[in-house]
């Protein structure tokens, strides 16, 4: 135990803006990413909680990961990194839900924990457990019954909420009550979802068809809460270290949403209305991030109005997450000290798929970017490309092939070409479509991998397919996926269960059909609004199709 505490306190003072409170008269919450230290350290969101809950005199919140050595902890729990305290011993354990993959890692970590598995299972003496973050305002349905209650929106307007309802509702029950009488009184409040008032409706063929509330007063669907005052109330690193994935690195929100709205893409959705800081705390910030560099952080950051502003910035070391392929980015590069590494992300070879995804770049732009590039002092350019895109012909893996060989003769040092793999996803208009078959995925990256071979100074990487249908799968699952992410906590391959869920990632579906996350509502985010820009797709598919 003594090694393990000693690497958790190596880590911790190589951090910069740790938080250590007192715990005596404060509610005592364990903030948990449910991956391994430096990917959840590295989390804006996350991070952004944690300062949130720490602002209050009232609480005190910790943080806890997914340790790297799990054997290492048979004999002992699991703890908070700040006090050492195990989960056991918090009020609450507060989940941050970014990646459908780590949904097997909540089980891990609560076993690990000595907390029971399910909502059902725990006693008036178990922490509350709760969850918030974008997979939670998307389709928490795969894990809901793990949770007691999940923040359905952001948490700038929710946190204070669920913190004085907490306290009202602990003042006024009896310890065995309190559990009930919370849940019960946070559902009366808009952006709290309570997962045990209500159950799931299916067919005789085992299809979802509906859901029911099981309590009375349970309503029907619950509203997504976002930040009005994103101008105010951005988000900025509360910790940095060099463990980070952007080492060192103080990483400052300057859009909260897209104006692009690619059709695959759920940030350009769920994140809407597009909101933005303001360019004079932006430049506060940026001052007061120093000595550290400052990374901005946006979907698409040359769609921030003030850019060229924050840009003349005097000794300020300012870095990007991505450069959109567009004319905007051309005056930008003229502008700017650029990174080492510059990424563009065109998503598709071919200037149909792009109109199919309403991706809005062309490839004379992207080709003019690379060419800019080669003026500059940039080593590594960085391409993203996905592939079983909705309406993909074969041919166009050959047209990736085709734009990587036409930027490689512009743009002459490092090239380094990303592929993943397309994901359906809630709240999108291909929300209703189909991921391609494993086989042909898989054969397309061999044809991929096989014809950039040559290419000098060029490098093709790609996800791990079996994770993308993992992926693809919890995306859009019921609560039935629950038995599927035990299986995966308790060590079972996901290659063999594939077979058993494959036929579920290959149905497209229609408008009727019911969807897990129906129940959630976005402003502005019609199921009718994305269904017809489902079918827009289908008709410029159709019409390229017939040219």
């Amino acid at each position: 135990m003594r090694k393990i505490f000693e690497r958790v306190d190596a880590l911790l003072r190589k951090e910069k803006g740790t938080i250590f409170k007192e715990h005596g008269g404060r509610i005592k919450i364990c903030l948990i990413y449910p991956n391994v230290y430096p990917v959840g350290v590295s989390n804006l969101g996350f991070q952004t909680v944690y300062r949130l809950f720490n602002q209050r005199k009232d609480t005190v919140c910790e943080r806890a990961f997914l340790p790297e050595k799990i054997e290492e902890y048979r004999d002992f729990p699991l703890f908070s990194f700040e006090s050492k305290k195990p989960l056991y011993e918090f009020d609450i354990v507060a989940f941050s839900l970014c990646f459908e993959n780590d949904y097997p890692n909540i089980l891990k970590i609560l076993e690990l924990g000595r907390v029971p598995y399910y909502s059902f299972q725990r006693q008036f003496n178990h922490p509350l457990v709760i969850a918030g973050g974008v997979l939670c305002f998307t389709n928490p349905e795969p894990v809901a019954q793990i949770f007691d209650i999940i923040f359905i929106g952001e948490a700038e307007e929710l946190i204070d909420k669920f913190v004085e309802v907490y306290k009202s509702v602990k003042e006024n029950s009896y310890e065995e009550d309190f559990k009930e009488n919370l849940k019960r009184e946070i559902l009366k409040i808009e952006g709290f979802y309570v997962p045990e008032a209500y159950e799931e409706i299916y067919d005789r063929n085992g299809d979802l068809i509906g859901r029911n509330s099981i309590w009375i007063d349970a309503p029907k669907t619950i509203k997504k809460v976002y930040c009005k005052e994103v101008s105010k109330r951005f988000s900025f690193s509360q910790i940095t270290t060099p463990e980070a994935t952007f080492s060192n690195m103080f990483l400052i929100e300057t859009m909260r949403g897209c104006p692009f709205s690619c059709r695959f893409c759920l940030v350009g959705h769920v994140y809407n209305p597009v909101r933005k800081a303001e360019i004079e705390d932006l430049k506060a910030k940026i001052e007061e991030s120093k000595p550290f560099r400052a990374g901005l952080i946006a979907p698409s950051i040359t769609a921030y109005r003030e850019l060229m502003e924050l840009l003349k910035i005097s000794d300020a070391e300012l870095s990007f997450t991505s450069l959109r392929a567009d004319k905007s980015t051309i005056e930008v590069l003229k502008t700017i000290k650029l990174p080492k590494t510059i990424t563009l992300a065109p998503e598709a070879g071919s200037e149909r798929l792009r109109k199919i995804i309403k991706k809005g770049i062309n490839e004379e732009d992207l080709l003019l970017i690379a060419q800019e590039l080669n003026t500059t002092e940039v080593e590594n350019l960085k391409i993203y490309f996905m592939i079983g895109l909705p309406f993909e012909k074969d041919e166009e893996v050959d047209e990736i092939v085709r734009l990587i060989k036409k930027i490689r003769a512009l743009f002459h040092r490092r090239i380094t070409a990303s592929i993943s793999i397309f994901v359906p996803k809630p709240f999108t208009p291909f929300q209703w479509h189909k991921m391609e078959k494993f086989e042909v995925v898989k054969e397309k990256l061999k044809k991929l991998q096989k014809d950039t071979l040559q290419i000098k100074g060029f490098k093709l990487v790609h996800e791990v397919p079996k994770y993308s249908y993992m992926e693809g799968y919890f995306a859009r699952a019921s609560r039935k996926a629950i038995s599927v992410i035990e299986r995966l906590s308790k060590g079972e391959n996901f290659g063999k269960i594939f077979d058993e869920i494959k036929e579920s990632l290959y149905k497209i579906k229609s408008f009727n059909d019911y969807l897990p996350w129906d129940f959630i509502e976005h402003e502005g985010l019609s199921k009718e609004f994305l269904w017809k820009e489902y079918e827009r797709a289908i008709a410029i598919a159709y019409q390229t199709d017939n040219i």
